[in-house]
């Protein structure tokens, strides 16, 4: 949205300030659009966004109702659990289609993450329970791969990665690994994610550093982990596993992978109604691989005022037409 209108298709049009991916005014106004061609879903209220107040700010006035703000998004899991007791607004929680997972990085050469084993051992370290509990304040789902339970393309049989420290250990103690000091760099959220991680490190004896991801990413580091989501219907191959491991992957960490590319064109190349059987085959080769450092799928968090009527969205966009002003 480059000018301002009004104009637009969808339930709302933009009325006022301009949003890009790079820039936005301090504040963009959407109306209702009067001819939206589903009458179900035709707004009621006018939004306005307020991108000049900080989100400190903004979820203060949720809880004490000063009618400032109504909706704060993509709160931190310790933004939501400080949330205070309120009559005057709430969290709310959404199981989005979004994964939190870790990268091992496999640039060089000589990375020891180019090894499943070593992989493999580290997932065996990680109590991806504890993680989501002491890490995140439970706000998500533990998750076997890269799909949550009940999504399209989750495979029911496969169950995440068992917790076993001790085996951990052996492996990593055989592959000359015993000891080391693992760098994880990740968004400053998510720094309660890597200490319950390095607990569970420390219990096979290996030590852990968290780097800022806001910093200059070094390039000694071991995992970086991940936020990302799914915005389609029934294609979390195409969309979500490509970004990681695909031939034009963006958040790939290391040297292109013929097995799943050659997977993502037979997925390609299947017909509809049978690709989700191809999915599942793409989550049980990630997991057989020990492809990532699998840990949770996040809620997305949302501080929320108690006059608001508020519907979030599984793909994490913030569409609001379902929103209501209660009374």
């Amino acid at each position: 949205m480059d000018a301002p209108g009004p104009w637009g298709t969808g339930p709302f049009v933009l009325t006022e300030g301009v949003s890009l991916i790079d820039s936005r005014s301090d504040r963009v106004v959407m109306e209702p659009n009067p001819t939206y061609w589903n009458p179900a879903r035709r707004p009621t209220v006018r939004i306005v966004y307020d991108n000049v107040i900080g989100k400190d700010v903004g979820i203060k006035s949720v809880a004490v109702g000063d009618g400032q703000v109504d909706v704060v998004f993509d709160l931190t899991p310790d933004e939501a659990k400080s949330f205070p007791d309120s009559a005057h607004g709430r969290i709310q929680t959404k199981k989005a289609k979004a994964i939190l997972t870790g990268v091992f990085n496999e640039n060089r050469p000589d990375s020891p993450w180019r090894n499943p084993k070593a992989r493999r051992a580290i997932n065996l370290a990680i109590d991806q329970a504890f993680v989501l509990e002491h890490g995140a304040h439970g706000y998500g789902t533990v998750i076997p791969a890269f799909i949550q339970p009940g999504r399209y393309g989750a495979d029911p049989d496969l169950k995440p990665m068992p917790h076993d420290p001790e085996g951990a250990r052996r492996t990593l103690d055989g592959l000359g690994l015993g000891g080391r000091e693992l760098v994880f760099v990740a968004s400053p959220a998510w720094k309660g994610v890597v200490d319950a991680i390095g607990q569970c490190l420390a219990k096979v004896g290996l030590g852990y550093r968290f780097v800022s991801a806001k910093d200059e990413t070094p390039a000694e580091f071991d995992v970086k982990l991940e936020w990302y989501f799914d915005w389609t219907p029934q294609y979390p191959v195409a969309c979500v596993h490509r970004e990681f491991f695909g031939r034009d992957a963006t958040l790939r960490q290391g040297p292109e992978d013929p097995k799943f590319d050659a997977l993502y064109e037979k997925l390609l190349h299947t017909p509809e109604t049978e690709t989700e059987g191809v999915v599942r085959e793409v989550e049980r080769y990630l997991q057989n691989e020990a492809k990532a450092l699998f840990l949770y799928a996040p809620y997305t968090l949302f501080a929320v005022s108690n006059r608001v009527e508020f519907t979030p969205y599984d793909t994490c966009m913030s569409e609001l037409a379902e929103t209501r002003i209660k009374g």
